[in-house]
């Protein structure tokens, strides 16, 4: 595959060309259910693929970067992982690629997480867990045209049942405030995430955040904790999420991102673009292009 990203581009950079490029923080999302494909569409892996190959062809010309939910191709086995390789590499090459894989384990795993997700896939980046510490994706940082997106707050309506918690306010060495005998202030679990994963990049590029649509407090409260971080942003469209509140604080406010176009954001539309191709349509090709033109005019920059 002939490479157009530029010699030594980190991702948040390819991300800001391909923005000033489309104009929009459109991330389409690729999570072709089986069971909701439109008429005409076999439900099984040949169906998935075939249905997928259209919503890339008639929407991801509007997007500014492609998502695929590595599970629904998971399912099939290593048919299903074959058919999202033929798709991802059917991408043009200034379209970048994120595997939603929610990886994160121990460091020798999430070695073998890197070389699946990096050189087999060829994502240009990744979405990983915090929860055993930046030891765990510290294999996926360390790839040098890789880049991961950490979950922070998500968009799922159980969110808060851990996301939520109160912790101790740390200092960005990790160390707690407060005196002896006193209690230290708190805050949200997530916000701690944000503010560490900050540090995690070590003064480089290759880290963003998963910040959910459908929390706009907290979206713009973990902006105000990691002004200069990239976001990927979930939960508009179908999760209802608040797009005001998106185009104010999901670009980057600070830092290299912050001066990329559309501060290197993304917002991620799956099920309302792929939703389009339902029903009883002449052209489900053309229903697909509409549907990503007007979100991708939602999402201008």
């Amino acid at each position: 595959m002939t490479s157009l990203r530029p010699a030594g581009a980190r991702f948040p950079q390819r991300l800001g060309d391909r923005i000033e490029r489309t104009g929009t923080l459109l991330c389409l999302g690729l999570d072709p259910d089986p069971e909701s494909l439109p008429v005409g569409f076999t439900r099984d892996l040949r169906g998935v693929e075939e249905f997928g190959r259209l919503l890339l062809r008639y929407a991801a010309p509007w997007a500014s970067a492609v998502k695929a939910n590595l599970a629904f191709f998971e399912a099939f086995g290593a048919e299903g992982m074959a058919a999202l390789e033929r798709l991802r590499f059917a991408l043009p090459d200034d379209l970048p690629f994120i595997a939603d894989a929610k990886r994160g384990d121990i460091s020798s795993t999430s070695a073998r997480h890197a070389a699946a997700i990096f050189e087999r896939l060829g994502a240009d980046a990744v979405t990983a867990n915090p929860y055993l510490g930046r030891e765990a994706i510290a294999p996926l940082l360390e790839r040098p045209d890789g880049f991961v997106y950490v979950l922070c707050r998500t968009s799922n309506p159980g969110a808060g049942e851990l996301q939520d918690l109160d912790v101790a306010f740390a200092r960005q060495d990790g160390s707690t405030v407060g005196s002896t005998g006193i209690a230290p202030p708190t805050e949200p679990l997530y916000m701690h995430v944000a503010r560490r994963v900050a540090t995690w990049a070590d003064g480089g590029d290759g880290i963003g955040l998963v910040v959910g649509a459908t929390a706009p407090q907290e979206l713009a409260a973990v902006r105000s904790a990691a002004p200069g971080t990239p976001f990927l942003v979930p939960g508009v469209g179908r999760q209802g999420g608040d797009i005001a509140s998106v185009r104010a604080h999901a670009p980057a406010a600070a830092g290299s991102a912050g001066r990329l176009p559309g501060g290197a954001a993304l917002v991620n539309v799956s099920r309302a673009i792929a939703e389009a191709a339902l029903g009883d349509l002449a052209d489900v090709g053309e229903a697909l292009h509409e549907a990503a033109q007007a979100w991708a005019e939602q999402l201008r920059v």
